[in-house]
């Protein structure tokens, strides 16, 4: 068993920090032990750049959607001026939760006192309360949280020390700026529990190593590319048909039109993305799709699956019928990575902790290690 005074020692990872093609996995604790997840909660989640979603989810006036993540749980509404508003999720009374999941509200109502917000935060009623000394509403509105927009893509972050999201996803708005991610549209989304660390996730969706085998009788082997990147984020290119993109499965011959001034690699193939530390945001030549890993605790992870279309795209006839392709190669493909994951965790859980070797394709795989040891060691 690892030693506490040893885990957060960067002599523990050398073979970690090593070039690609000499270097060693992490170790089982960093899967499995508790303390490295503390660390991790301490030193990345709590003052990272968590997804929300998409900003056209919260179309209307009173949409809203809860979000929760180790340092807290946020509510993103639309105000009524038709901006963007975040909360945490708590009444400034005594700390009662005050949203679930997805809806639409005229205002934010404490379940337990009945204590009214508006949809900016602002304390608009305390049925019963009295009139304590020195009390005014104004200093008890709900407490603020950054809330920061790439594209329509949707980030909260809870520290004030952290970096703008623009600034921390460095140049993949330039990289991505001829698929018109403001354009896009969700129209569906997916939830998964799944026992297994988070880490596990996100490696196993920034490598293509395992499609022939994993995916084998679905998606079939798959050829990828290390793309360089600047800023908190990485990126695999998987090579595809030019005719058509691998958001369907093979032999699928559904096909929307691909986004308008695709050129080059752009109209070729698609990019798996990583946002730091657990977002991947896929762009493909007709759509794009996210699969965001949210830690629950050291063995149990929450992920949300979601699609999107460009707005010409969903406002097609016949649109949700024919996208119904996409969604089965969605369904299909998450369960099996989910799958190999929690066989992951099993087989960590052993006990015997001998870390592995990256092949020569697991470059972000190797990437995401390391940043994670950037963050947590001492």
């Amino acid at each position: 068993m690892m030693r506490f005074d040893s885990m957060f020692d960067p002599a523990t990872y050398h073979e970690t920090r090593k070039p690609l093609l000499r270097a060693q996995t992490l170790p089982s604790h960093c899967y499995t032990s508790p303390e490295f997840f503390r660390r991790e909660v301490e030193a990345i989640f709590s003052s990272a750049w968590h997804f929300v979603g998409r900003e056209d989810e919260i179309r209307e006036t009173g949409a809203y959607t809860v979000i929760d993540v180790q340092a807290g749980s946020v509510i993103v509404c639309r105000d009524r001026s038709g901006g963007l508003q975040a909360f945490v999720n708590a009444c400034r009374h005594r700390g009662t939760r005050l949203k679930d999941g997805q809806g639409r509200c005229n205002r934010l109502v404490c379940p337990y006192h009945a204590w009214t917000y508006g949809l900016d935060g602002s304390l608009s009623a305390t049925p019963g309360f009295g009139e304590p000394e020195n009390f005014n509403r104004s200093e008890f509105a709900l407490q603020g949280v950054r809330l920061e927009n790439w594209g329509g893509f949707l980030f909260v972050n809870f520290s004030a020390q952290a970096p703008p999201l623009l600034e921390w996803i460095g140049d993949m708005p330039a990289v991505f700026a001829a698929h018109h991610p403001e354009d896009l549209r969700c129209t569906w989304r997916k939830e998964y529990l799944v026992r297994a660390n988070w880490k596990f996730l996100i490696e196993n969706a920034l490598e293509a190593y395992h499609t022939g085998t994993v995916h084998g009788e679905t998606l079939g082997t798959q050829d990828s590319e290390f793309v360089e990147t600047r800023g908190n984020w990485d990126a695999l290119y998987v090579l595809g048909d030019p005719s058509k993109s691998i958001a369907t499965l093979p032999g699928e011959n559904q096909v929307f039109p691909f986004v308008r001034g695709l050129s080059g690699k752009a109209s070729r193939g698609t990019w798996f993305t990583v946002v730091y530390p657990g977002t991947q945001i896929v762009f493909s030549q007709d759509c794009a799709w996210w699969l965001d890993m949210k830690p629950l605790s050291v063995d149990r992870t929450l992920v949300t699956l979601g699609g999107c279309f460009p707005a010409s795209t969903v406002a097609m006839a016949g649109f949700e019928q024919q996208v119904t392709a996409f969604y089965e190669r969605w369904s299909t493909a998450t369960p099996e990575d989910n799958q190999i994951a929690e066989a992951q965790q099993r087989g960590h859980a052993s006990g015997l902790g001998l870390p592995g070797r990256y092949s020569g394709t697991e470059h972000c795989v190797h990437a995401l290690d390391n940043w994670v040891l950037d963050q947590v060691l001492d």
